[in-house]
């Protein structure tokens, strides 16, 4: 069920040809080390969807999941810089926890996260997470979805979209072709 909003949530994000995340024990290496082929199509010279750095620059908050948050402290380096990262989940203590890279916050449900959202005057939400962004879209709350789609079939793993209520009607803005023979589409969200 959709309401009004005081923010806007944008989904960025990258999924195998055939809709996974992740193999099903959460690895990603066929992301992060993709193979090289020769032969594929050179990247676009002119941008037409925000690259990782542009969209960060766009946001003021990321929604995570606790299984997403555990993926990414196990990555080199944390990439979302001093964007304040809340992780909404219900096995979490409440609050917020330091970590090496920084401070984060764990919200407990989303009426919280909401209240959370509008006390702190925050406009522009990055989402990520297949449960989280599930969540998201079941509500109504995401605006853009910006889908990088990596040339592997995985045949099994963890879907970004999984079951919806209803459908959902999206519309492209814009498409590029990325490194290692990726494609990134920027679609907004109709519904």
């Amino acid at each position: 069920m959709s309401q009004t909003r005081s923010w806007t949530a944008r989904v960025f994000i990258a999924t195998s040809l055939d809709g996974y995340i992740a193999h099903r024990d959460g690895d990603i290496r066929w992301l992060t080390e993709p193979t090289p082929d020769p032969d594929h199509i050179p990247p676009s010279r002119e941008r037409a969807v925000d690259n990782f750095d542009q969209h960060m620059a766009r946001v003021d908050r990321v929604v995570m999941g606790r299984k997403t948050y555990e993926k990414v402290l196990s990555l080199p380096g944390w990439q979302y810089g001093d964007t304040k990262v809340i992780v909404l989940s219900r096995t979490m203590r409440y609050g917020v926890h330091e970590h090496t890279h920084g401070v984060v916050e764990v919200i407990n449900d989303l009426d919280d996260l909401r209240e959370t959202f509008e006390r702190e005057i925050v406009r522009r939400v990055y989402v990520d997470g297949g449960e989280v962004v599930q969540t998201f879209l079941q509500n109504g709350w995401v605006d853009e979805i910006i889908l990088t789609t990596a040339p592997i079939l995985l045949g099994r793993g963890i879907p970004l979209f999984g079951y919806l209520h209803t459908s959902i009607r999206l519309t492209l803005l814009g498409t590029d072709v990325i490194d290692n023979g990726m494609i990134s589409c920027r679609y907004k969200v109709l519904n």
